[in-house]
């Protein structure tokens, strides 16, 4: 237990945030939660993640290649 009180308490009302910053911080929470799942499953399965990275890569580079011919 805390040996003293904390001074800390809720005193007022909360406003409800709207417009554009109540929007940001909503699709920046959403952004890191799903970039936080990703990593998670990046962790979890190493071989797909690589697999699909190499996949990414090939596409590109014939991409590349198909804009530059």
């Amino acid at each position: 237990m805390a040996k003293r009180a904390l001074g800390a308490g809720f005193t007022g009302d909360v406003e409800e945030q709207t417009g554009v910053v109540a929007a940001t911080k909503s699709a920046v929470s959403r952004v890191r939660d799903e970039a936080g799942m990703v990593a998670a499953h990046a962790v979890d399965h190493p071989a797909v993640t690589g697999s699909a990275l190499a996949a990414v890569g090939l596409l590109a580079f014939a991409v590349g290649y198909v804009m530059g011919a």
